[in-house]
């Protein structure tokens, strides 16, 4: 009886030392998303478009999209390939448009064609972290693309809190849920967590634009700690 008293003291202690604010409701606005990483193309170039759709809990849904390019005489849409071709110098907005349970929604890029002697470099994600609970959480990031993925470099400001019995970092694109949110960092990976200072990441087969939110969870009992939206550096 006493053995069952202190396990369960300890996991009331455990869940205690989680717990700030509960998030009940989860839900999230439906969202399109121009996923195709380049911003920039050279003339005579044939690019694929990529979108994905977001349902109100931050899920990926199939849907239906539309192109349209706001110059095609610098940008033309192949619709039967969804594909861009780069017919001149010059910039256009291109735009994906699919429906939703509230509607249209739209998502919106500016591509620019340069000449085909031209060098390209892709755009870079940035983020900052802000705390959700009185629990430390904070410092920047940068997003690259890799050859295989992405790289995620966390600055010398960022701090974790050691406090959270089961720290866990995040990709997701609903800050308020763990589903489909994917875990790059944990207390009980093989390398441990990191809560301080600078450190990188390397991440296969995902996107620059596949995610919008790394987040900080006390995991073991879904509470929400740290949030930074990945934005356009």
């Amino acid at each position: 009886m006493k053995k069952l008293k202190i396990v369960v003291l300890f996991s009331v202690l455990a869940f205690s030392a989680c717990i700030e604010e509960d998030i009940i409701d989860d839900s999230v606005a439906e969202e399109v998303r121009i996923i195709s990483s380049f911003t920039t193309l050279k003339v005579g170039e044939i690019a694929t478009l990529e979108a994905s759709f977001f349902n109100n809990v931050g899920e990926l849904e199939n849907n239906t999209f539309i192109w349209s390019s706001s110059n095609p005489s610098v940008l033309s849409i192949d619709a039967t390939t969804s594909s861009v071709i780069a017919n001149s110098e010059g910039t256009a907005i291109i735009t994906a448009k699919a429906t939703g349970k509230m509607g249209d929604l739209t998502d919106s890029q500016t591509i620019e064609v340069v000449a085909n002697n031209s060098i390209i470099i892709d755009n870079p994600k940035k983020g900052t972290f802000s705390k959700t609970t009185s629990y430390k959480a904070a410092g920047d990031f940068e997003i690259t693309k890799t050859s295989t993925g992405i790289k995620i470099e966390l600055a010398s400001n960022y701090v974790a809190d050691t406090s959270l019995p089961g720290f866990a970092l995040f990709l997701t694109n609903n800050p308020n849920s763990l589903a489909s949110a994917l875990q790059i960092d944990a207390y009980d990976d093989a390398d441990g967590a990191h809560y301080t200072g600078a450190f990188t990441y390397n991440i296969s087969n995902v996107g620059l634009n596949d995610y919008k939110y790394l987040v900080q969870w006390c995991r073991p009992f879904a509470i929400l700690t740290g949030k930074a939206q990945i934005i356009d550096k």
